[in-house]
């Protein structure tokens, strides 16, 4: 007669490493009658997939967080240009000039229904 071992309980864990981050998700598993290899493996595949969530939240938290970097600096430097504009006469201003100046005041005036909303993150 062959003692089969019967596990009851197992905890499985996952890290994965991204751009010098690290990912990470567990779960723990209980069932009296016993748990199967299939049972466990299933449990590290959901792990996986946890983390390579997080990983895509993350590249695109990346991106967004990039694209706002690089949006302040030129909105800098369309502020000390339109500083500059705005020391010359209106009627001398060019088109361009013109142009620039209403781009900012547009741009500020659409600040003003900018704030932060209560959303879920997993949507983006």
């Amino acid at each position: 007669m062959e003692n089969k071992t019967i596990r009851k309980s197992a905890t499985v864990k996952v890290m994965l490493s991204y751009n010098y981050n690290h990912f990470e998700a567990s779960i723990a598993l209980e069932n009296e009658d016993g748990l199967t290899v299939k049972d466990i493996d299933d449990a590290r595949k959901d792990c996986n997939r946890l983390c390579d969530k997080a990983i895509t939240q993350y590249q695109q938290a990346k991106t967004i967080e990039d694209k706002r970097t690089r949006l302040t600096s030129e909105k800098r430097q369309l502020e000390r240009e339109v500083a500059e504009i705005k020391q010359k006469d209106k009627s001398a201003w060019t088109v361009t000039e013109k142009a620039k100046v209403k781009a900012l005041d547009d741009h500020n005036w659409d600040l003003q229904w900018d704030y932060d909303d209560d959303w879920d993150e997993d949507d983006y």
